[in-house]
């Protein structure tokens, strides 16, 4: 499927060397850009180490084995693939524009090969996911200083009103000098000067670290660098508690631990600015990442240190892969598949060996038999696989009360010169019984056995489509009946099989539609009276009291209060004390106990 060792790219400027990862959408090589270096010494020719990334969407592509060419062969895979090497090249030219010492540098795009390709510097070490996995939880010195670079490489694009929407430990790389490089813009967005996004539409969010407006297809239209604020607080959350917090869109029912909780030796100050980053509010978070740097005590000098972890296969930069899905989780698919196929083919093989093994048996044993219950002198006339089948019909029915013998297929007379049909049931003489028994009709046997062998011969592409069929069609009329959680329970099963727009499109919808249930069942708690600011005054039935929730059915203000009268600073809550709390529009109390309002 890949490009073989030592081919050339753009008329011998790269060489392939190995592959360091693979997809559902590219695979990534390590390479060589042969170029000339010129000096004091005059021109020298020297070979600059590389990665290349090459857009191959596994599930529709193959390769041409004489031109090595990439091709399509489905109407619906030509769509697919021409929408996602546009997003791939779009994707190189953002970050082509953004030269930082602290971004992963874009040398060129080119298109060769019917396809796609990305050539970026060579980054040796490794992950914060893959640091985080081999050490265990940072120290907090160091997880500041890495925030501290990468915080600076995000206010460099956000500048450029570009945002990278995909902020988490594994699209942070560490490289030999122990400096961090943020890559992966496979999912970023640049907006004009209209405040309107430009990229393609996302597609998918990295669960745990995207902010509750990502699962909103109109949460990230406008320019805000406050979805990244998120997922860089989330990301220092995970560094220091080894923990992926809770999903934004969930936090409203199942609560987010704090990180000192998990980790009593990070400072409060750390998690103050932890915790204010990650406010699934946007408009509490911090609304810059200068901001959020300036909260943190971010030492005035990093000791110089070196990276001596490494990821196998280097590089690691194919973490550019995750167009759609990452590349982790697409090699360990591969693996799992491979295991697969491999453990498919050890059976055929013993089946192939034993199914002779045991005919061969059963056929002496057969005999055997029949030598001893000397059943009508038919020795001799027996051909071998008539003997093994009737010996095996007489192995079951050893156990039975009423035993029956049958007497095995002879073509034209038997011994007493009687002609012969295909079988005949003989009775037990012993038992003074009979008992009828249905002989199988060896042309359906043979026929069946075809048929099973014909369908365990099906194409695993042929299983796999539907499988996923089934799956998508069990997903739909899951969200139908509402049974939202089961239903993305079989998207994500149709996901492991294959990766479409499809299926990752109905994985959100589902989401979404789970979430507006849950905000109607929430609401439906309150009886709301009128708006105040971008909140909703309301009396909670169960108990009567009064508060004020949000457009979620989230209560900002607690509905505690025996009732709301109107107030020159915003609404006076009374008391079971009958003193007053004071809330602005903004759901902040800005008066505390007072008698009057």
């Amino acid at each position: 499927m890949h490009l073989p060792k030592g081919h050339y790219l753009q008329k011998g400027k790269y060489r392939i060397a190995n592959v360091i990862g693979q997809g559902g959408f590219g695979i990534t090589y390590s390479g060589v850009w042969s170029t000339e270096v010129k000096g004091n010494l005059g021109t020298v020719r020297t070979d600059v180490p590389v990665c290349i990334k090459e857009y191959f969407f596994k599930d529709y592509c193959l390769r041409d084995d004489d031109t090595l060419h990439v091709k399509v062969h489905s109407e619906t895979g030509k769509i697919l693939f021409a929408k996602f090497k546009e997003k791939l090249i779009k994707e190189a030219k953002i970050l082509s524009e953004v030269h930082h010492p602290y971004i992963v540098n874009v040398l060129e795009v080119f298109e060769e090969n019917g396809t796609a390709y990305i050539a970026m510097e060579y980054i040796q070490g490794c992950s914060l996911k893959y640091m985080l996995e081999t050490e265990g939880v940072l120290p907090e010195k160091k997880v500041l200083k890495y925030v501290y670079q990468v915080g600076q490489a995000l206010e460099f694009v956000h500048q450029k009103n570009i945002l990278h929407l995909d902020i988490k430990p594994n699209n942070i790389l560490i490289d030999s000098k122990n400096n961090a490089r943020l890559i992966d813009f496979g999912i970023s967005k640049r907006y004009d000067i209209e405040q309107q996004e430009t990229s393609t539409t996302m597609l998918t969010l990295s669960k745990g670290f995207a902010s509750i407006e990502q699962y909103d297809t109109e949460g990230v239209q406008s320019f805000s660098p406050c979805p990244d604020i998120y997922s860089l607080g989330a990301t220092m959350y995970n560094l220091l508690t080894g923990v992926i917090p809770t999903e934004s869109i969930l936090r409203a029912t199942k609560p987010m631990a704090k990180p000192s909780e998990l980790n009593r030796a990070i400072t409060p100050q750390t998690e103050a600015v932890i915790m204010r980053a990650m406010q699934v509010n946007s408009d509490k978070r911090y609304q810059s990442v200068i901001q959020m740097l300036n909260e943190l005590d971010i030492p005035s000098y990093f000791e110089e240190t070196e990276n001596t972890l490494s990821e196998q296969p280097e590089p690691a930069v194919d973490r550019n892969e995750h167009t759609v899905v990452r590349r982790d989780r697409d090699d360990e698919q591969t693996r799992d598949n491979e295991a697969l196929e491999k453990a498919h083919a050890r059976k055929k093989r013993k089946r192939r060996i034993l199914i002779p093994l045991f005919i061969i048996f059963a056929a002496v044993f057969g005999w055997a038999m029949m030598y001893i219950f000397d059943l009508d002198g038919l020795e001799g006339n027996l051909s071998l696989l008539t003997a093994g089948q009737d010996s095996t019909r007489m192995i079951t029915n050893m156990g039975q009360t009423n035993p029956v013998i049958t007497t095995p297929v002879v073509s034209g007379q038997n011994a007493d010169g009687r002609r012969t049909e295909s079988a005949e049931t003989k009775p037990d003489t012993q038992a003074g019984q009979t008992t009828p028994r249905r002989e199988t009709n060896e042309r359906e046997t043979a026929r069946n056995d075809t048929d099973d062998h014909r369908a365990e011969e099906k194409p695993a592409e042929e299983k796999t489509d539907e499988q996923y069929a089934a799956l998508i069609a069990s997903g739909k009329a899951k969200m139908e009946q509402k049974r939202f959680a089961d239903a993305k329970a079989d998207f994500a099963r149709a996901k492991e099989l294959k990766v479409t727009e499809e299926v990752l499109r109905l994985s959100i919808a589902c989401d979404e539609r789970r979430e507006e249930q849950q905000i109607a069942e929430r609401k439906a708690l309150y009886e709301e009276k009128y708006p105040f600011g971008t909140f909703v005054i309301v009396r909670k039935i169960s108990t009567g009291r009064y508060g004020a929730i949000d457009s979620k059915g989230n209560e900002r203000i607690n509905a505690i209060y025996l009732s709301v009268a109107p107030s020159e600073n915003g609404r006076a809550f009374e008391r079971e004390d009958h003193l007053y709390d004071i809330y602005d529009v903004k759901g902040d109390k800005v008066g505390n106990g007072l008698t009057t309002y």
